[in-house]
C-alpha cells in the first residue's frame, strides 16, 4: 500500500487505492469485490454510509455559502432561490460522491479496516 498522500489522491480519482491502475468501481457506486491487477480488497472495505455524510456536508456547505453571497440584499424570492440552489445541490452532491466514497475507501483501506471474510460453508459444518 502506498503513502497517505498517494493512496487518497488515486482514490478521489476513482482509482484502485493500492496500485491505481483500474477503477475502484463497477458502476456509479459499487465497489469492485477485489482489485483486478494487485488483488486488494476493495470490496470488503465498509464505506457504505459515511461517504453521502461526508459529500452532503461539503455540498451543503457550498449551496448555503452560495445562497448567503447570492442574497446579500434580501432581492431573491423563494422560487428563484428553489429553481437555482435545487439543482446546484443535487448538482454536487452527484459529482461529489464517487469521489468522496473514493478517498474514503482509501483511508478505510490504509487503516486496514476491513469486513471479515465470508465464511465457506464446507460439509459437515452445518
Amino acid at each position: 500500500m502506498p503513502g497517505w498522500r498517494t493512496a487518497i489522491g488515486r482514490g478521489i480519482r476513482m482509482r484502485c487505492p493500492s496500485c491505481g491502475k483500474v477503477s475502484a468501481f463497477e458502476g456509479y457506486l459499487r465497489v469492485r469485490r477485489e482489485c483486478p491487477i494487485c488483488a486488494a480488497p476493495l470490496g470488503r472495505v465498509p464505506c457504505d454510509d459515511a461517504p453521502i455524510y461526508l459529500t452532503l456536508v461539503i455540498a451543503l456547505h457550498i449551496v448555503i455559502l452560495s445562497m448567503v453571497l447570492a442574497d446579500e440584499d434580501g432581492g431573491m424570492s423563494w422560487v428563484e432561490s428553489l429553481v437555482i440552489f435545487v439543482p446546484l445541490a443535487l448538482a454536487l452532491l452527484l459529482l461529489l460522491l464517487r469521489p468522496v466514497k473514493g478517498a474514503t475507501l482509501a483511508i478505510m483501506l490504509k487503516v486496514n479496516l476491513l469486513r471479515p471474510a465470508a465464511i465457506r460453508a464446507t460439509p459437515g459444518n452445518g
